[in-house]
């Protein structure tokens, strides 16, 4: 034989066995192709399938996920039963419960724009001052003169209440033994003897924080600048304890029945931060509930988080815990909504008051929230089942 018929031959054996390996992948070709059109075809059944196990995996009916549930929902009903129990308590009630709260008396040394250390810390806040205008000869200004603080309005009206104009205004009151109302017109507050009557009839005279002179608001913050000053870290230390009375004050405040009005309402309306707060919207019914609602959750998530062993895959056991935190939160929820309603139909008009708007807020929040991240989760699951379809 030649050599050129071998090497035809050896052509002809390559472009045979060429084919045949072109055919082979055409062959492997034509299967994952066929594969991906019966996967594709019966991608509702692995939908369903995939659905039926992510739900076995992520259920929380089972020896360790009820009892955080049960634990969950006990403790946000017992939250709720308390902010209830808070905002019917009075004032000096609560003033008792309040940490580092103490007794108060007034007895100020009537120096103008000027509380020291010591009267700071052992009279009441001068924004609390809410002496009836004739007690003072009031009724003989015009009606636009008088200070008109009441123990109906004060909370309102007193910019030492508003909880965040309060931390600024309320803590120069105290310095300066002042009060400021909304529209920023301020007093100063002295002790004065008020003639009262016991209740065996028996008249005496009480030293009470009274609303005197007017006072210039930026002659307060003059005052606390130039004593800043002169006095260094003395003054520093003062200013230290007066923002300390006023957040031990608003804290005290907070969980009252009329509560503390909506942050910077009251500046342009007084009456309309009256309202909301008799309708049950003021800062006690939004940040309490929330805050303790919250801190709730996040250490129902904290401890359940603690207990997921290595084997168990991190993106499903997150999802029984968001449906605990979630399931709980509706249902603790939807019982206060219940008993509020309940409360209302039997005539309890501080029905709204007591409600835990916070709480429900944050319960609105955490479905939205929940809802997301399951989805996002349950996603990438049905994503990944249908790729390891793909590839077998």
């Amino acid at each position: 034989m030649t050599d050129s018929l071998k090497d035809i031959l050896s052509d002809l054996q390559d472009i045979v066995e060429d084919n045949n390996k072109l055919d082979n992948e055409i062959e492997s070709l034509n299967c994952k192709i066929n594969h991906r059109i019966d996967v594709c075809e019966h991608t509702q059944d692995i939908l369903d399938n995939a659905t039926k196990e992510f739900n076995s995996l992520t259920s929380i009916i089972n020896k360790k996920d009820i009892p955080f549930f049960v634990f969950s929902v006990l403790l946000q009903c017992a939250m709720k039963y308390y902010i209830k129990t808070l905002r019917e308590m009075s004032d000096k009630e609560l003033a008792k419960k309040t940490p580092f709260h103490r007794d108060e008396k007034s007895d100020r040394l009537g120096n103008a724009y000027y509380a020291s250390k010591e009267e700071i810390i052992s009279n009441p806040v001068p924004f609390d001052a809410i002496q009836k205008e004739h007690d003072n000869n009031w009724y003989k200004l015009n009606k636009a003169e008088r200070p008109g603080f009441t123990g109906f309005n004060h909370r309102v009206i007193a910019l030492g209440h508003d909880p965040l104009l309060g931390l600024i205004f309320g803590t120069a009151n105290i310095m300066t033994a002042t009060i400021t109302r909304y529209d920023f017109a301020s007093w100063h507050i002295n002790t004065m003897a008020h003639l009262r009557k016991a209740r065996n009839g028996e008249e005496y005279f009480a030293q009470l924080d009274t609303i005197c002179e007017r006072a210039k608001t930026i002659d307060i913050f003059r005052s606390i600048g130039t004593r800043l000053k002169e006095e260094g870290e003395e003054g520093w230390i003062t200013l230290g304890y007066a923002l300390f009375k006023e957040i031990v004050h608003l804290m005290s405040d907070l969980p009252s029945k009329q509560s503390l009005p909506i942050p910077i309402i009251s500046t342009f309306s007084p009456k309309l931060a009256r309202e909301l707060s008799l309708y049950g919207l003021n800062t006690g019914t939004v940040v309490q509930g929330g805050i303790a609602t919250m801190v709730i959750n996040w250490t129902i998530g904290f401890l359940h988080g603690i207990t997921r062993s290595k084997d168990e895959n991190e993106n499903l056991f997150k999802v029984r815990t968001c449906k605990i935190i979630m399931y709980s939160n509706i249902l603790a929820t939807v019982s206060d909504i219940g008993y509020s309603i309940f409360t209302a139909y039997m005539g309890d008009k501080n029905t709204m008051r007591k409600f835990d708007l916070g709480g429900y807020l944050v319960t609105l929040y955490q479905i939205s929230h929940s809802s997301n991240v399951i989805s996002a989760i349950e996603q990438e699951f049905y994503t990944k089942k249908i790729i390891e379809q793909l590839n077998k």
